[in-house]
């Protein structure tokens, strides 16, 4: 068993308590593995540096917040892909040229209604968007679950408002 330098050790503790609070729960079985990654990309920052290794602590939760988001990127890509696989979904060749493009317009859509949100109500759609629960909203923001949800109701009624005037009905 290798032994770690006590500011590993620290900065181990350290990421694995960022991780814990903004990984959303259905990631919750890989947050050992996010801790993993976390850590190389701080060992590999250690050995290109001149310095100590002295990370700050905002810098370590930079470091855990990108690892949980770039994990919950790279899932949602494995599932796009496995969805786009003819073989796997013999269907998705009838898909239109035309259900296509609106479907590519009705994102475009979205993305703009989200950016005339106020941040707080956009922070929290954004979170519900990424598919976090109430909880894992509230941790992560660091809001009340009563404050996350008020924001969440309002933001996603001003959406569905901005989608309806501009042609999108549910």
């Amino acid at each position: 068993m290798t032994r770690h330098p006590p500011e590993f050790e620290r900065i181990r503790a350290t990421l694995s308590r960022v991780i814990a609070r903004v990984c959303p729960g259905w990631l919750a079985h890989a947050r050992e593995d996010i801790v993993q990654d976390a850590c190389l990309r701080i060992a590999k920052a250690w050995s290109d540096s001149e310095e100590s290794g002295d990370f700050g602590t905002s810098y370590l939760w930079k470091v855990g917040h990108s690892a949980v988001m770039d994990e919950i990127r790279r899932r949602r890509r494995r599932q796009e892909a496995s969805l786009s696989d003819p073989s796997e979904q013999p269907d998705s060749a009838a898909v239109s040229p035309a259900r296509r493009g609106a479907s590519a317009e009705l994102r475009r859509e979205i993305h703009d209604g989200l950016r005339l949100l106020q941040e707080p109500r956009r922070w929290a759609v954004l979170l519900y968007l990424y598919g976090f629960s109430l909880r894992d909203s509230a941790t992560t923001l660091g809001w009340t679950t009563k404050r996350v949800d008020n924001q969440r109701y309002r933001g996603l009624a001003e959406l569905r408002d901005y989608l309806e005037s501009r042609g999108f009905k549910p």
